[in-house]
């Protein structure tokens, strides 16, 4: 798999939630084979759900790839979810109750909110974390990319000293 493209992919996203006024953040789903079966972006502003996150849409936009509704079977591929940012909890656990996402790469971690790392490292669900594999921040060009643009979505916001806005150099 071509982490870095397909990170790329999920910063197209996230360059789109920005456009319409919501977290940039973005996401993607890729098969074995390397297609993108489905794109996630945050919605929360732009759709008034709160639930809406760049993982989660990206997931329920999976859907059909991902259940056999006749059947009433998960049909457990092999999937990897790409995201811009390490997922909160919600997003962990959505990640986990899809049952076909076997990794996770993204592109910046996330201090604050952040919960992948931290599910697994346990001990809650640590015989069902264990079966995914994460790659957290593989690429400083594209962790200081998704840290700037949450950096200045906070701050437009009204939030001048936010964390996103340290770390923010190549070194």
């Amino acid at each position: 798999m071509d982490d870095r493209k397909f990170l790329l992919e999920a910063f197209l996203e996230a360059e789109q939630a920005k456009d319409e006024g919501t977290y940039p953040i973005g996401a993607v789903i890729v098969d074995s084979e390397g297609t993108i079966i489905s794109r996630g972006r945050n919605r929360v502003f732009s759709s008034c759900d709160t639930t809406a996150h760049a993982e989660v849409d990206a997931i329920r936009r999976a859907g059909s790839s991902m259940v056999d509704i006749e059947n009433k079977k998960f049909l457990k591929k092999n999937y990897t979810l790409y995201t811009t940012c390490e997922p909160c909890p919600m997003c962990s656990c959505t990640i986990l109750l899809s049952f076909n996402i076997k990794r996770v790469v993204w592109a910046a971690n996330d201090v604050e909110i952040g919960a992948m790392r931290k599910f697994k490292e346990g001990p809650h669900f640590l015989n069902r974390f264990n079966k995914i594999s994460i790659e957290a921040a593989p690429f400083k060009d594209l962790e200081i990319r998704q840290r700037t643009m949450l950096a200045e979505w906070f701050i437009r916001r009204g939030y001048p000293d936010t964390s996103w806005q340290y770390n923010n150099e190549i070194v």
